[in-house]
């Protein structure tokens, strides 16, 4: 089956405003999804003029300067003092956050709104993964999630998980989706704990486990 990606751009108007703009520190990296690459020039010159220094996010697989993937963020080397991510949701900031402990001021354009993650919001998630983790340890049934995305399918490794647990006395149920609703599975009520073999960022909005968390107990 061929697959065709299509840019989809956001047709509004996007400007900082300027209570937003004083807020940010002066060393700034600028990261944003595709959909608002187009704005990249305006608010750069914008950010410029106000004193900051501005620095284009580059991921190894992500095709514009400035353009974030959630399954392509790494530790942004350089010289600056946070990120800002434009865009709506926690989803890319938390990746950002994630790898590299330095706050991310979020702008919503769709509500004119600033929220910095910091890195206490960070370890307020980590404690929350640490509680998941214990939950796992004693749990009687887990659901396992698949995507069928490719370069997020993960179906071997998730077999050899079942594998392992299995053995060990624990139920294991195996979802497979191309698209992972979460609300759909708060209709499996039996499953006492999940396990996401997905994209790792999407558990910022659902609590769950990824893969990584259980090499902390040798799985």
């Amino acid at each position: 089956m061929q697959r065709l990606f299509i840019e989809t751009k956001y047709e509004g108007k996007l400007t900082l405003p300027g209570s937003v703009v004083k807020q940010l520190p002066s060393k700034l990296v600028l990261a944003l999804p595709v959909q608002f690459y187009d704005f990249i020039p305006n608010i750069q010159q914008q950010l410029e003029t106000a004193g900051k220094k501005v620095i284009l996010f580059k991921g190894i697989h992500d095709k514009y300067p400035g353009q974030v993937l959630g399954c392509d963020v790494f530790k942004f080397a350089g010289n600056y003092d946070a990120f800002l991510y434009i865009g709506d949701g926690k989803f890319h900031p938390t990746a950002l956050l994630y790898e590299n402990k330095k706050s991310v001021f979020c702008f919503n354009p769709f509500t004119s709104k600033l929220e910095i993650l910091t890195p206490e919001y960070l370890q307020k998630i980590l404690q929350r993964h640490t509680g998941q983790l214990s939950k796992f340890l004693s749990a009687n049934t887990v659901g396992i999630l698949i995507t069928t995305k490719p370069g997020q399918n993960q179906s071997k490794r998730a077999e050899e998980l079942r594998s392992k647990l299995e053995p060990s006395g624990k139920e294991v149920f195996v979802f497979i989706a191309e698209e992972i609703n979460f609300n759909q599975l708060e209709n499996f009520n039996f499953i006492d704990v999940w396990i996401n073999t997905a994209c790792p960022r999407i558990v910022e909005d659902f609590k769950c486990l990824n893969l990584d968390d259980l090499k902390e107990i040798g799985l």
